[in-house]
């Protein structure tokens, strides 16, 4: 007896079961359970919250390195000034060319003055001057004028490029403030053993071996114990005062 032909059992065919007696659902094997996309959501929050967190430190450490780099950049702009200037003197014992280097008995004393009048070369030679210019500067601690709040006075630098006058004295031309919160200023001159508080080129032969300046910033002490050394700059000097022996000679 002939069999009717059947077709071949499709294996995309429904299996029933006893909540789908039809089989017309069926879960594909490619999705994800809400189990595994809870497990996912929380591994992203985590490596988010980990990225945020380095990336927040990273933006931290460069505002902190902009902000040391930008409060260092006026320290080393005013050392590297006064290093200049210091690097540049001259003097002389009768103080016909120009006045001496004098801290015992100084003349002529600016308001808030700190320190001797340091007479320097600029050394600019140009077609119209054959020689460099010779100028008066001195340091002043003077109180705040621009409006700042804070502890510590201004380091203000005064140049006087008139020195012809005697009485009266001419007064700076310039004065500009090249460092705010400063507490004290010190001057300190090298005589090859020691440094000495005090230097008087009418009373001794020549300049001292090297000057040394040292800033102390306020704020930087605790209970009257400065908590951290006070900025320094040592400035050796080159020139010498010497005089050569004059002998008379009658005609």
């Amino acid at each position: 007896m002939n069999m009717p032909f059947q077709h071949p059992p499709d294996a995309r065919q429904r299996v029933p079961t006893a909540w789908d007696p039809v089989g017309t659902t069926c879960r594909s094997s490619a999705g994800f359970t809400l189990v595994e996309m809870l497990i996912a959501t929380s591994i992203m929050a985590m490596l988010l919250v980990a990225i945020h967190a380095a990336f927040y430190s990273a933006l931290g450490l460069r505002q902190k390195t902009i902000d040391s780099i930008e409060a260092s950049l006026p320290v080393e702009e005013a050392l590297q000034t006064m290093q200049r200037d210091l690097a540049n003197i001259v003097s002389s014992t009768n103080g016909i060319l120009f006045g001496p280097l004098q801290t015992t008995n100084p003349t002529n004393t600016l308001p808030g003055q700190t320190g001797p009048d340091f007479y320097i070369s600029g050394g600019e030679l140009d077609g119209m001057v054959p020689w460099g210019n010779v100028e008066k500067i001195d340091y002043l601690l003077t109180a705040p004028t621009n409006g700042r709040a804070g502890p510590g006075m201004d380091l203000v630098r005064a140049v006087t490029r008139n020195l012809l006058p005697v009485n009266p004295p001419s007064m700076p031309e310039e004065k500009h403030a090249i460092l705010s919160g400063v507490q004290s200023l010190t001057f300190l001159y090298y005589d090859g053993t020691q440094w000495d508080p005090t230097w008087d080129t009418t009373q001794q032969t020549n300049l001292p071996l090297a000057i040394k300046v040292q800033i102390l910033m306020a704020g930087r002490n605790v209970g009257g114990v400065a908590s951290s050394p006070p900025l320094e700059v040592v400035v050796p000097l080159d020139t010498l005062l010497t005089t050569n022996p004059v002998t008379s000679t009658q005609l």
